[in-house]
């Protein structure tokens, strides 16, 4: 009997590895496939590709906006496999779900007693009709859009999972009737959109921005990404590893989304001033903006309204969610203070470290190494 238990225990022991094997090859090869979709989707010259650098994991827009060519030390980035293979568990994936799903996190934020407020979450639209809040109402999708759109001229809607701002869509009311990312349309439009929708969507108010934010692009909601981590030094007390402005330009339109076209500004940790701000490039030249391209306004040494309120905000909110550890914070500064927009586990790689490496803050670099991501040679 003693040796059937031994062989039996060795063979679930190896039936365990080779799940667990089968497993991260899986995600090996999911993550090359999305590394090749992700450096192929760059409609450019082969000239401006940078082959040179796939084999370092980098893609070739990253090692422009990195300025690998210009010497940067590669190895204080985090690079483009480590991001779509490692980051994803930065966050344990059993607990994911609280902030990859918009409903949920709207719940888990209004549950935790923050000093500020969270953009007001609307109603969630399911099979033709929708479930307002904070008003228990049940009622058609028409109807819906019709009375809260009487009440706020300005709405959003947005899928329950996604990022980059796919299938976000701007929805306005004024004195010519109804738009939708801008463009005219009606109601009867509108409803036909959102009960065509391949899965249930959330209905957000707008937030209107300080006045510092809309000058520098009226045209879309210019949101601060934050992103916190514990400080494994200092019993996992939360930090702010980087904050970066994001700015809506003609090519992202209604929105400030950095894959789309936006402007990525640097905010000093200290004082809240901006920094120049870049974007994704179209060849291999990257640029510089110490100007919005469109709108002309000064976005270098601008300084952040209540930066001081945003920081406590976010540091607030990563105690509370400990457990989740690795979060990007989407702030919204109204006139009268921080808003929580949304938060994310991935927090866009290459829209911080345009501004520099994050691995070159210590801090960083010991809490990517104990999760795995970044494995130190």
């Amino acid at each position: 009997m003693p040796d059937t238990i031994t062989v039996m225990a060795f063979l679930n022991s190896a039936l365990r590895s080779g799940v667990r094997n089968y497993r991260w090859q899986r995600r090996k090869l999911g993550a090359a496939r999305r590394f090749l979709r992700k450096e192929f989707r760059w409609e450019t010259d082969f000239s401006s590709r940078s082959p040179q650098w796939w084999r370092e994991g980098f893609l070739s827009r990253s090692a422009t906006l990195y300025g690998l060519d210009r010497g940067n030390d590669p190895s204080l980035y985090v690079n483009d496999v480590q991001r779509y293979l490692r980051t994803k568990n930065m966050v344990n994936p059993h607990l994911q779900e609280a902030m990859n799903n918009k409903f949920n996190f709207f719940l888990l934020m209004n549950s935790l007693s923050l000093e500020a407020q969270v953009v007001p979450f609307l109603g969630i639209c399911s099979r033709g009709r929708v479930h307002g809040f904070p008003d228990v109402t049940h009622q058609p999708t028409a109807q819906f859009l019709e009375k809260t759109l009487s009440e706020r001229p300005h709405i959003f809607a947005k899928p329950l999972h996604g990022a980059e701002a796919n299938g976000v869509r701007s929805i306005r009311r004024d004195q010519n009737g109804y738009r939708i990312d801008g463009s005219a349309t009606t109601l009867d439009e509108i409803t036909a959109w959102v009960e065509s929708f391949h899965k249930p969507l959330l209905f957000e108010a707008a937030v209107p921005q300080h006045e510092v934010q809309s000058a520098l692009n009226p045209e879309a909601t210019n949101t601060i990404r934050v992103l916190t981590m514990p400080d494994l030094d200092k019993d996992h007390e939360p930090f702010i590893a980087r904050a970066v402005h994001r700015i809506g330009t003609s090519r992202s339109g209604h929105v400030d989304n950095w894959t789309k076209g936006g402007l990525s500004a640097a905010v000093d940790l200290e004082t809240g001033q901006l920094s120049q701000a870049s974007r994704l490039p179209e060849d291999n030249e990257l640029e510089w903006f110490s100007h919005h391209p469109d709108t002309g306004s000064a976005i270098e040494g601008i300084t952040v309204p209540f930066w001081e309120e945003t920081k406590k905000l976010v540091l607030d909110g990563a105690r509370k969610l400990g457990f989740l550890e690795y979060i990007g914070w989407d702030i919204i500064i109204s006139p009268t203070g921080p808003v929580i927009l949304e938060a994310n586990i991935n927090s866009g790689m290459n829209v911080l470290q345009v501004h520099g490496p994050l691995l070159a803050d210590p801090r960083v670099k010991r809490y990517y190494t104990a999760r795995g991501a970044v494995v130190e040679s």
